[in-house]
C-alpha cells in the first residue's frame, strides 16, 4: 500500500507544481513563495560554506507558520544555548521575512516544495543531525527522503482532533503509512496520544506543550502599561479575545443584557482590525444604546463602557487586566487560542467549535471553561460571583503548572548532555 500511495502522491505533485507556478504570478503569499523556492538553493550553499570553515552539529527546525514558529521559540532559545547551527525553515511567506533577520538562526529559507528529487538534494546537502517538526506539517516525501538519508526526525506540539479528516477511513491508512517515518512524537496530553496512536505505532511521550512555556515566559515579562488607572477605575475587566463576524450577535446581546453603569469594562480585540471590522462591532452596540471608544481615541475617553482595541499585538498582554475572558471565533471555524488567558488563571468562554484545540478540549472537560450557545449563557459567565471567579482562577493556575515545562522534557530527551 506504502508504494501504491507514494507513487500515486508522486504523479499527483508532477500535475500540481507546475499548476502552482502558473497560479504564483496571481496570487501575492503564493507568489512570495514561489520566489522564496528560488532562493533556496543560493541561502543552502551560503550555509554550508559556514558550516565546512568550522564544522558544528547541524539541527534542522521547520515551523509552517507564525502560529507554529512562535510555539518554537522556547525550544529554539535552548538550542542558541548550544554549540550548534541552527537552520530554520518555514512554509508561510507571512512569517519568512521577519524570521530571516533573526539573529537566532545561522540559516533561513522556504521549505522545498515536496517533490521527492527536491527535499532529497536539500537534505544532502543541508547534512542535518536532526530535524525537529511542529504541529501537523507533515510531508510524505520530505519524511521519506529523511529516512533513507537516516536523518533522525521529530514532531514536537504534535496536534490531531476528533474530527480531523487524517482519521477517516481510507485516509486514516494513508497517514499510517507517512506518519511510521517519524521517529518519535511529543505531544501535549493523554488524550492526544490516544488519538496519535491511531496513525503512529512509534514512541510518543506526553510532555506537554512548549505554547505554554512561551506563553507564561511572555507573561512573567509582561510590564505594559495598556489601560490607564482611570480607564479600569473599580471596573471588572472583560477581555473579548480574537473575536469575528461570528460572534458580534451574542457578544453585543450578552453585553446589553449587563448592567451599563460601571461595574464593567468590556475591551472587544477584534481578530482583524479594518474598518469593515470594527465598524458593525460599533453598529450592534449602538443598537443597544451602548457607549463604545476605540484604543486610539482613548484620549477622548468619557466613561465608555465597552473599549474596542483597534490595535493588534496586544491581546497576550491584555489579558493580565482581565477578571473573565471570551475568546472569538468558536462559532466559525473554530476557537482561537485559550493559552493566552490561562497563564494569566483568566477564566474562559467560547463558542462550541472548540475541538481543533486540545488545551480548550482539556479546560472544558475539566469544567474550567464555558461553552456558550446564547447571548443568555454568555451573561450569565459574565455575572459569575467573585468567589466562583477566584476559585476557578485557582484551580487554572494548577492546569497551567501541569503543563508548563515540555520544553526541558524534550531537549533533555534529544539532547541529554546539553
Amino acid at each position: 500500500m506504502r508504494i501504491i500511495f507514494y507513487l500515486i502522491y508522486n504523479l499527483l505533485i508532477i500535475v500540481a507544481v507546475p499548476v502552482a507556478w502558473i497560479v504564483a504570478y496571481f496570487n501575492d503569499k503564493l507568489g512570495s513563495s514561489l520566489a522564496g523556492q528560488k532562493d533556496i538553493w543560493s541561502k543552502l550553499s551560503t550555509f554550508t560554506e559556514i558550516v565546512k570553515s568550522n564544522p558544528k552539529p547541524v539541527i534542522w527546525t521547520h515551523a509552517a507558520s507564525a502560529g507554529e514558529f512562535e510555539q518554537m521559540r522556547p525550544i529554539l532559545s535552548r538550542l542558541r544555548e548550544m554549540d550548534v547551527y541552527i537552520f530554520q525553515t518555514l512554509t508561510s511567506s507571512t512569517i519568512f521575512f521577519k524570521v530571516s533577520h533573526d539573529k537566532t538562526f545561522d540559516g533561513v529559507c522556504f521549505l522545498p516544495w515536496d517533490t521527492y528529487s527536491r527535499v532529497n538534494r536539500f537534505i544532502k546537502l543541508l547534512k542535518p543531525d536532526i530535524h525537529i517538526n511542529t504541529r501537523h506539517d507533515i510531508w510524505p516525501n520530505l519524511l521519506l527522503a529523511l529516512r533513507r538519508n537516516q536523518v533522525r526526525n521529530i514532531l514536537i506540539n504534535a496536534n490531531l482532533y476528533t474530527n480531523s479528516t487524517r482519521l477517516l477511513p481510507g485516509i486514516r491508512q494513508v497517514n499510517q503509512q507517512v506518519f511510521q517515518y517519524i521517529d518519535k512524537i511529543y505531544t501535549g496530553s493523554v488524550a492526544l496520544e490516544s488519538l496519535l496512536s491511531r496513525l503512529y505505532s512509534g514512541k510518543i511521550s506526553v510532555v506537554g506543550d512548549s505554547r505554554f512555556d512561551q506563553v507564561n515566559e511572555r507573561a512573567k515579562t509582561n510590564d505594559s502599561d495598556l489601560l490607564a488607572e482611570n480607564v479600569i477605575a473599580d471596573r471588572m475587566v472583560i477581555v473579548y479575545g480574537s473575536v469575528i463576524d461570528t460572534d458580534l450577535v451574542i457578544v453585543a446581546d450578552a453585553i446589553a443584557k449587563l448592567p451599563q453603569n460601571n461595574t464593567y469594562l468590556h475591551v472587544i480585540v477584534p481578530h482583524e482590525v479594518h474598518e469593515r471590522d470594527l465598524v458593525p462591532w460599533e453598529v450592534a452596540l449602538y443598537r443597544h444604546k451602548i457607549k463604545s471608544i476605540r484604543k486610539t481615541e482613548l484620549s477622548e475617553y468619557k466613561d465608555e463602557s465597552v473599549l474596542i482595541w483597534n490595535h493588534v499585538g496586544h491581546l497576550a498582554d491584555l489579558y493580565k487586566y482581565a477578571k473573565l475572558a471570551f475568546i472569538g471565533a468558536g462559532f466559525g471555524a473554530g476557537v482561537h487560542s485559550v493559552t493566552e488567558a490561562a497563564v494569566y488563571h483568566v477564566p474562559v468562554a467560547h463558542g462550541p467549535k472548540y475541538d481543533i484545540l486540545a488545551e480548550a478540549i482539556d479546560l472544558v472537560e475539566s469544567g474550567l471553561s464555558n461553552v456558550i450557545h446564547t447571548p443568555d449563557e454568555l451573561q450569565s459567565f459574565l455575572s459569575l460571583a467573585p468567589e466562583t471567579i477566584d476559585e476557578r482562577r485557582h484551580l487554572i493556575k494548577e492546569f497551567v503548572n501541569q503543563r508548563i515545562g515540555a520544553t526541558d522534557r524534550i531537549i533533555n530527551s534529544e539532547f541529554p548532555l546539553s
